[in-house]
């Protein structure tokens, strides 16, 4: 499987969902990590030296050219983008086939969802691999107006919303930083999805 997390917006999960998928995936076979951020949050938590799968270093809008050499002998490849620099997103998505776009169930969250949107309807019709998109939505509290609102909305406005959520919580994402999960918590029930 090869992904990006692209989102123009910071704060929405984009790292902690890279290094949980990452993490997941590196069960099922090779994964290797990219770090497209340059403010460098994936490089930062993989300092500890605990994660499982390989990470680098990579914040520049040729992703897409220098990926095929790079990720050959791996299975998995997580890209995690940067927020607002939209170059080096867009190359990330042009170097995978499925991009999912976390998101808070905020309103401003949704609101700056249209820059990452329209550079994905820019790309996708030309994409050289394809493209699926979904929107996850991360640091969802269960039963809350707030959660289902996010969700009427997105889907009145025809975007592709994951089924799966990821719940705000402490254990095991909030306090997760620096260390390699050893439970993948809703990540299991996405990547589920994601195969289905």
């Amino acid at each position: 499987m090869r992904l990006a997390l692209v989102s123009s917006k910071g704060g929405t999960g984009k790292t902690t969902s890279a290094v949980f998928l990452a993490s997941a995936l590196h069960q099922q076979g090779r994964t290797l990590a990219i770090d497209a951020d340059p403010q460098g949050s994936l490089m930062a938590w993989s300092a500890g030296g605990e994660l499982p799968f390989t990470v680098v270093s990579m914040p520049t809008p040729q992703i897409h050219r220098q990926i095929r050499d790079l990720a050959a002998d791996y299975e998995h490849v997580v890209i995690d983008t940067p927020p607002g620099e939209m170059s080096i997103t867009r190359s990330a998505i042009l170097a995978v086939p499925l991009v999912l776009v976390p998101l808070s169930p905020t309103g401003l969250d949704i609101d700056r969802l249209r820059p990452t949107w329209e550079a994905l309807a820019d790309l996708e019709p030309t994409h050289p691999l394809g493209l699926a998109v979904g929107v996850l939505l991360t640091k969802v509290r269960r039963g809350t107006r707030s959660r289902r609102e996010a969700r009427d909305v997105l889907i009145e406005l025809n975007y592709p919303v994951m089924e799966t959520e990821i719940p705000l919580a402490e254990w095991p994402y909030a306090v997760s930083f620096g260390t390699a999960p050893a439970e993948f918590g809703a990540y299991d029930d996405l990547l589920a999805e994601l195969k289905s």
